[in-house]
């Protein structure tokens, strides 16, 4: 997103502010339990919360592996697994691992798939989006649009095209979604293609067709892969 168009609150979320918080969440939980508050433990289970929200922060912000980000959410879901459960880490951390390496190995192996040329990646009209464990809501405003790659394991993304313009008579949007779910919003004056496979999940097209003129339409091709989720696209 562009920051001169990107909204003033999303940019006063930073890692030094959500710390401070943190801060002061520890401190009045302190000053409840030295009162004898008969909740103040409570607060105290739900500390890894920080470093998830530092991790989130990151993610948000990163353009490219992001590894710091995901390093910090998975520690914190691990944590908050244990301060809740109360089970030993060595019983959570082994499945947590697997899971991350396997997230890893599925990232990669699409990278390897999409096949994406450099120039194509770093062109303002190429949209991008990964949501693991987390979420994002984007809007492209590209008036030469070349298509995408979107990416949800474990989280949802929100896209909004409606101000975007395709270069050329289409674009393709590759997808792939895993436990997760996204919304597509396009223009009505868009012909929407889906080639996208689903098992155990589901594409709808809820975008209203329109009437044929003779005039060629841009169309959005939208391919990939859907498991244990779903996408909508609409208008």
């Amino acid at each position: 997103m562009n920051p001169e168009t990107e909204p003033r609150a999303s940019r006063l979320v930073t890692p030094a502010l959500v710390v401070g918080i943190a801060i002061v969440v520890l401190g009045l939980g302190l000053l409840l339990e030295n009162l004898d508050f008969e909740y103040a433990h409570i607060i105290f289970k739900f500390w890894p919360l920080i470093l998830v929200v530092l991790g989130l922060i990151k993610l948000r912000a990163c353009h490219g592996t992001c590894v710091g980000g995901y390093l910090l959410t998975g520690a914190g879901l691990i944590l908050l697994l244990k301060t809740l459960g109360g089970h030993s880490i060595d019983v959570l951390i082994g499945p947590m691992i697997l899971t991350g390496v396997g997230i890893f190995i599925m990232l990669k192996a699409l990278k390897q798939h999409r096949r994406v040329p450099e120039e194509l990646q770093q062109s303002e009209g190429f949209l991008r989006g990964n949501a693991v464990f987390s979420a994002f809501k984007h809007r492209h405003q590209s008036q030469a649009f070349r298509g995408g790659e979107l990416t949800s394991i474990f989280g949802g993304f929100e896209v909004d095209l409606h101000q975007a313009l395709i270069e050329g008579p289409s674009a393709r949007l590759d997808t792939f979604i895993m436990f997760g779910g996204g919304e597509i919003r396009v223009p009505e004056g868009w012909e929407v293609l889906v080639q996208a496979t689903a098992i155990f999940g589901g594409v709808n097209d809820k975008t209203v067709p329109t009437p044929s003129t003779g005039e060629a339409r841009p169309r959005l091709v939208i391919t990939g892969l859907v498991l244990f989720g779903g996408i909508e696209i609409r208008h």
